[in-house]
């Protein structure tokens, strides 16, 4: 297993004071969403980044291989919706603390 930094960049820079009605339904989704793999054990942490630049999200997600992440951001409901895109970083040496 591997931990990543999971990034999702909104479709424009002031998505989170601007968005509709519809997108912030999707935005909801997507919390509830990533709500199942935090559930899991899968995901350490899952936020909103309070970037004065760009706003963004991001998660802290330990999985076994690229494709489990491929695979997490292809369901992803602002993904789906194309109200964000996503990518993800590997964190090579994580210092985690003990779970439990």
């Amino acid at each position: 297993m591997s931990w990543f930094l999971y990034r999702l960049h909104a479709d424009r820079p002031d998505f989170a004071a601007t968005m509709t009605e519809e997108e912030a339904a999707t935005m909801m989704a997507h919390v509830e969403y990533w709500r199942g793999p935090l559930d899991e054990g899968r995901v350490l942490i899952y936020s909103p980044v309070a970037d004065p630049e760009h706003g963004w999200g991001m998660a802290v997600v330990e999985a076994d291989d690229e494709a489990e992440l491929d695979a997490l951001r292809a369901a992803d409901p602002a993904v789906l919706a194309g109200v964000a895109t996503a990518d993800y970083l590997h964190l090579p040496v994580p210092v985690v603390a003990p779970r439990g």
